[in-house]
């Protein structure tokens, strides 16, 4: 239940309706300023004017739950700050950049309008304020779970991870609701009991499976696990099969896979070509596919472009006055930065012994023009594909795939140096599970391990999507709380304490449950990323030492 007054909701509520009835008086500032920037370069004012709308947008974006809106909005406000910085002048290329961010953020708005409804919108509101994710509501269906314990229970464990369950009467409600849900792909949990209510069960949901294909996905539980159990319940259309008692970590991962949750931000490529009219043509085609472009038409500038907007790829072209492309790309393989970063040529050029010799200057691949639209977009997807997983990899922790313990400090010194540029809120939480040798000691370092992704997947669905999250190592995690004070993000922290410490733990000698301890230190009392560091260090110690299972918040002294 709601802990939020009505006066507040319905004060929220206005504040959600002025954002997105203004979003197109911005956008539209946004542009004309853009206009007035690309015939007067050396307008200072007019940048830091811009600068300005970006960063109130990026933060609005966050605040009414809407991370796309945010992220974009965010693009453009680093963008802008480097070159505020160093005094530079905006380069046609830069202002193509932000003529690009711009239009991404009115096709988003247009997107986003006509899909959320006002009561959608409202509990994305509720949820930002509790600190919940926005993006929307998890929906599990439950069919034939007769056991009213084994029901109570599956709903409160799932619900503690931010999952709704809607309850199913029989196979002809669940036809009806798949007829007019609207989700993409909808998972329903069976208890196999259920197969056994009637003769017609069994080739009922199999023919729901077939009907609904790729939509639905069956999950299936059972007290029992002999052959002809899996048997009959793979032919009524089963994905998964669990046995009491369930292991909801295990459970959730695999609700995750079966509904296909990948991130779906844009990718975003470097177009490098010095002529114009082609730039323009493929940034179209890719921007068309849902891809961001950024251009550099001057070889020169291509590595400042490549440190600025982190691609996920390079589009070349072979021959540009003053450089080739294959020593453009001898120059890019030379930094250890951009080693891993695809180059893909994209040329005219047919003799085989010269696309050679371009691919191992540091090529991926060659493509030839003129090239299917759909054949360009196809090669660039999975070279891009490939890259953010390789990169993923590389920044993630391998149990948890949450940031490693570099790339979260990283990040906190990032964030903290622009809330010091912004005047902004930052928080830094650190968590520690309680006494966790001696899970490991009772119940063995496997258990332990799902401890540790039990706990890492709660704060993944139970944080804003614009929260960042790592393991700091061990047994620790930390959380960055963007835009949020230190009474704010204790209560969030307090929320999904309480809610770990209700979450069943699976064992083979029987279940258990475990409790975490937080510490938090705020921006701006403490000012830099070693003294926030350590503040909340201190906090999690305090937490410890008066009891464990609590939240402490760090005191400048």
């Amino acid at each position: 239940m709601s802990n939020i007054s009505e006066r507040i909701k319905k004060r929220l509520k206005s504040l959600s309706e002025s954002f997105w009835s203004q979003l197109p008086k911005r956008l539209d500032e946004m542009q004309n300023i853009l206009e007035e920037i690309r015939k007067e370069r050396k307008n200072t004012e007019k940048a830091k004017r811009l600068h300005l709308l970006a960063h109130k947008l990026y933060g609005a974006g966050a605040t009414f739950g809407n991370a796309d809106i945010a992220e974009t909005s965010r693009k453009m406000e680093v963008l802008l700050e480097v070159v505020l910085e160093k005094q530079e002048e905006l380069t046609e290329d830069r202002i193509v950049e932000l003529d690009t961010f711009i239009k991404e953020l009115n096709y988003l708005y247009i997107n986003k309008k006509s899909e959320i409804s006002m009561e959608q919108r409202e509990k994305q509101i509720e949820r930002t304020v509790n600190g919940l994710p926005t993006e929307g509501e998890k929906n599990v269906l439950l069919l034939g779970v007769g056991d009213r314990a084994h029901k109570e229970d599956l709903i409160d464990q799932l619900g503690y991870f931010g999952f709704s369950i809607k309850p199913m009467q029989n196979a002809t409600e669940l036809q009806e609701y798949l007829q007019n849900t609207k989700e993409r792909k909808q998972p329903v949990i069976v208890e196999t009991s259920f197969l056994d209510s009637s003769s017609g069960v069994m080739s009922e949901l199999s023919a729901i499976k077939k009907k609904f294909w790729g939509m639905v996905s069956f999950i299936f539980i059972s007290k029992h696990e002999d052959f002809d159990t899996r048997l009959r319940a793979v032919r009524a259309g089963g994905d998964a099969f669990f046995l009491y008692p369930i292991d909801i970590t295990r459970l959730i991962d695999r609700i995750e896979s079966l509904t296909d949750k990948k991130d779906n931000h844009p990718f975003h490529i470097l177009i490098v070509d010095d002529d114009p009219e082609q730039v323009s043509y493929y940034a179209l085609v890719l921007q068309q596919a849902g891809m961001i472009t950024s251009v550099a038409s001057d070889p020169k500038q291509v590595v400042k472009v490549l440190i600025e907007a982190k691609p996920e790829l390079i589009l070349m072209d072979m021959y540009m006055p003053g450089c080739k492309g294959p020593e453009l790309a001898s120059i890019i393989r030379q930094q250890e930065a951009f080693v891993s970063i695809p180059i893909v040529f994209l040329s005219v050029e047919k003799d085989t012994d010269k696309q050679l010799t371009a691919i191992q200057c540091g090529g991926d691949d060659f493509l030839t023009k003129p090239i299917k639209p759909e054949h360009l977009i196809a090669s660039i997807t999975n070279r891009a594909e490939r890259t953010r997983s390789m990169r993923y990899l590389m920044e993630r922790d391998s149990l948890t795939a949450l940031l490693n313990h570099s790339n979260l400090k990283e990040q906190l010194a990032r964030e903290v140096m622009r809330s010091r540029r912004t005047q902004g809120k930052i928080c830094f939480a650190m968590i520690d599970i309680d006494r966790f040798k001696s899970v490991n000691d009772t119940y063995g370092h496997i258990t332990g391990d799902r401890v540790i992704k039990g706990l890492s997947r709660l704060l993944k669905e139970r944080l804003r999507s614009t929260d960042i999250i790592g393991r700091y190592g061990g047994e620790e995690f930390g959380v960055i709380l963007l835009n949020t004070d230190a009474e704010n993000a204790e209560r969030i922290m307090n929320e999904i304490r309480k809610n770990f410490s209700h979450i069943k733990q699976q064992a083979d000698n029987g279940n258990f449950f475990v409790t975490f301890s937080c510490g938090i230190a705020a921006f701006p009392d403490f000012s830099d990323p070693g003294e926030l560091s350590e503040a909340a260090d201190r906090a999690l110690y305090e937490a410890k030492e008066t009891g464990r299972n609590r939240v402490v918040i760090a005191r400048k002294t």
